[in-house]
């Protein structure tokens, strides 16, 4: 005979308590999960927030494969279909798209903040360099899935990668016919089943042992970056571009991710050594840091020369990014347009890094007096529920006008609305924590 519950609350802690029973056999009882009552910074959890918007991209991904078909004939039209004709397609793809790029920025930041902190010290190389090839992977990842859409940019960056391809000494020409195929009717494919199948799953085996035990998950800025990827997506939405026509010459720049490597290329400079080699030197430099750097200390005040190194090759990849952009329009020949002067191009890298390592050092020897801890922010009761309740208003004044312009066939309005609310909702959660701690304190 079942158990019969007085109550709702008593039937769902059964349920809960239930579930969590049956759990201890699984590996996912392993893991374990905190939530913060009181604000930490974001940094130490980038990690869990680069796979939350894996996640996000696994689900969108999944729902545009329904109407996407890998086709050169039918690839862009069928994208046209989902953003002007598909219902939510027009949503469903902005996400994708801008969760992609969120990714990638997410997983930079964390790489950094786990450098800066020396966190691979801590017995810490296999994940760190796991880490490193998983944002390889991302970078592949989002590199496959925006040049499935075959317009004219998503074709500059397959031409780009097609040239790396055949260049690479020894391999190259062996390894291009089985990842290009035989012309672009087998790369479309090839591309959509990298992006949807093969790179996934590598990130997934990789991610079985990247994932650290402890995970944080702070629901307030999951909250927040789910709606910042809203709220970017209306602002800026993601267009289709022009179809893919050989005979039609156009300039176009790739991805912000991409444009490092495009940048190199446009400088004249051996295709292999310019686009392949510099960047694959970079990949190195960060996987072999835990095996060269082997004092103890972990702060990057207390260790200058790799402070510098890293700060260098901050600016060299905002440095990069910039020429990637650059287009000089004043010139008449697509290829004057693009040209990067090889000298000023290689030459702000010695800049860059003259300057890194005179600040770093300037700044890292100076005597440094005693840091003040800070004092944590506590709401009290009636402030934190003035608060509370501001924000939820504001959480349904944003639904309701993200229902509203949607409606109105204004979806990228719609997009703004809900990421705002989420974000309200975030800060509502993170207002309501801090009262909630305040007042257990007195």
């Amino acid at each position: 005979m079942s158990k019969e519950y007085r109550t709702f609350k008593e039937a769902i802690d059964a349920l809960v308590k239930w579930t969590v029973e049956r759990l201890e056999r699984t590996p996912f009882a392993a893991f374990k999960f905190t939530f913060p009552k009181q604000y930490i910074s974001p940094f130490g959890y980038l990690g869990t927030l680069t796979a939350i918007v894996f996640l996000i991209l696994g689900i969108t991904g999944a729902i545009l494969m329904f109407y996407y078909t890998p086709s050169i004939e039918t690839a862009y039209a069928s994208v046209k279909e989902i953003q002007d004709s598909v219902p939510f397609g027009f949503v469903m793809r902005q996400i994708h798209y801008h969760a992609s790029n969120f990714m990638v920025l997410l997983a930079v930041m964390h790489l950094y903040y786990q450098y800066f902190s020396g966190r691979y010290k801590i017995k810490n190389e296999v994940l760190w360099v796991t880490g490193i090839i998983l944002g390889i992977l991302t970078v592949l990842e989002a590199y496959t899935g925006y040049n499935l859409i075959l317009n004219q940019r998503a074709m500059l960056a397959i031409n780009i990668g097609m040239g790396l391809t055949f260049s690479a000494p020894v391999l190259g020409p062996s390894i291009a016919p089985i990842l290009m195929g035989g012309g672009y009717f087998d790369l479309v494919v090839r591309f959509y089943a990298l992006h949807v199948f093969i790179i996934p799953l590598l990130m997934m085996l990789l991610l079985a042992v990247h994932i650290p035990r402890a995970l944080i998950i702070d629901m307030p800025m999951i909250l927040g970056v789910i709606g910042a990827i809203f709220v970017v997506a209306g602002m800026f939405p993601a267009e289709l571009g022009l179809r893919f026509d050989p005979t039609v010459g156009s300039v176009e720049v790739p991805e912000w991710y991409l444009n490092s490597i495009y940048a190199f290329l446009r400088t004249g400079s051996e295709r292999f050594w310019a686009g392949a080699l510099l960047p694959l030197l970079f990949a190195i430099f960060f996987l072999i840091v835990p095996f060269v750097d082997k004092s103890k200390k972990l702060s990057w005040r207390d260790r200058p020369f790799f402070a510098a190194m890293g700060i260098a090759s901050i600016l060299m990849i905002i440095v990069t990014t910039v020429w990637g952009f650059y287009v000089d329009f004043s010139k008449l020949s697509v290829f004057e347009q693009l040209y990067v002067d090889p000298v000023i191009y290689y030459s702000s890298f010695g800049i860059m890094t003259l300057i890194s390592f005179f600040v770093t050092y300037r700044f890292l020897t100076k005597p440094r007096g005693r840091p003040t801890p800070a004092k944590p922010l506590i709401l009290s009761p009636r402030a934190g529920t003035a608060g509370v309740v501001l924000t939820l208003i504001l959480v349904l004044l944003f639904s309701w006008l993200a229902v509203l312009t949607y409606l109105e066939n204004r979806p990228n309005i719609s997009m703004f609305n809900m990421g705002m609310s989420m974000i309200m909702l975030g800060m509502m959660l993170h207002i309501y924590r801090h009262t909630v701690f305040a007042t257990a304190k007195t």
